[in-house]
């Protein structure tokens, strides 16, 4: 029996990049903890009759009509980081950034590069405790996915 190919869960990265000349993508230390992001298609679906049997249960046809992705990020409150988070959304602006499976393309790496939107980013924390945050990123425009070398 072969084993699954796993991947640890701090190999995927979402880089920012930093609007230099030379621009810097680092992954921000506000995504301490756990990272994700969710692919989707988003759907027409239209129900189609049988012309020789109109009373049968029609089937059902989808068709593509966008695609989209949705990356989220939480982690404990890198102090350091938070009035930049809460300044990047409030110019409501894009910035170029890097998503990728850090590891060699033969080993099931790849990378996304476009531009992003910080759609939320929270900061909650409990009497006792350390503050932690949550942040949602959208692309805006299109994202360019390719294998690693």
């Amino acid at each position: 029996m072969a084993d699954v190919g796993i991947i640890e869960g701090e190999k995927l990265l979402i880089q920012i990049g930093d609007g230099a000349t030379t621009e810097v993508f680092t992954h921000p230390c506000l995504i301490n903890t756990t990272r994700g992001i969710t692919f989707v298609t988003n759907m027409t679906e239209t129900e189609v009759p049988d012309c020789d049997a109109p009373s049968q249960p029609a089937k059902i046809v989808r068709k593509a009509r966008s695609l989209d992705f949705t990356i989220t990020g939480a982690g404990i409150v890198d102090k350091a980081s938070v009035l930049a988070y809460i300044q990047w959304l409030n110019t409501a602006a894009p910035k170029n950034a890097k998503v990728r499976q850090d590891t060699t393309g033969a080993n099931g790496g790849w990378t996304g590069s476009g531009k992003l939107l910080l759609k939320d980013f929270a900061i909650t924390g409990e009497r006792g405790d350390y503050q932690e945050c949550t942040l949602t990123l959208v692309p805006a425009g299109t994202f360019t996915w390719a294998v690693n070398p």
